[in-house]
């Protein structure tokens, strides 16, 4: 047999095993023989898909940590220009200087639009306030009750899901 079966190919000797099996083409000896090869196959491609699954978990799980580390580094370094912009800012207008042309480009001091400031909410009438709602479903309780035998009008229990899980 050969050595690197894929497991599509291992499935479908079992398969064929079985069939021939049961059609009695092969002696109890070629069956155990067949068998415990394509059994030996499995245990070992399964040994190789613990490995890939596990080594992608890890990768997952250091690309996780790079992502977090950079987003906090550039935090840092936008909360650090900003904090530049303003200095700059401020020295600008300590000198009553608006406008400064370099040859990689220029600082101006410029006006804001009108924004608003609400500094307290309390203070703030109903007729400014808007109301968000949001709605959703509580699928514990539904699972919960439909376990206790309460019909729910659309919803139902699956159990026939199957799911891969490595330890």
């Amino acid at each position: 047999m050969e050595n690197k079966l894929s497991l599509y190919n291992i499935t479908n000797k079992f398969i064929e095993l079985f069939e021939k099996a049961e059609s009695s083409e092969l002696t109890q000896e070629e069956i155990l023989e067949q068998g415990n090869e394509l059994a030996l196959a499995l245990k070992n491609k399964s040994t190789s898909i613990v490995g890939y699954v596990r080594n992608s978990e890890l990768m997952s799980e250091a690309i996780k940590n790079e992502i977090d580390r950079l987003t906090a580094m550039k935090k840092t370094v936008d909360n650090r220009i900003d904090k530049f912009k303003e200095y700059v800012k401020e020295n600008m207008e300590r000198l009553d200087i608006f406008k400064i042309d370099t040859e990689l480009g220029t600082l101006y001091v410029s006006k804001n639009p009108i924004s608003v400031e609400i500094y307290d909410e309390a203070l703030i009438t109903d007729e400014y306030r808007k109301e968000r709602v949001t709605v959703a479903i509580d699928k514990t309780a539904i699972k919960n009750d439909l376990k206790a035998g309460k019909k729910v009008e659309g919803a139902r229990l699956i159990e026939d899901k199957t799911s891969l899980r490595i330890k």
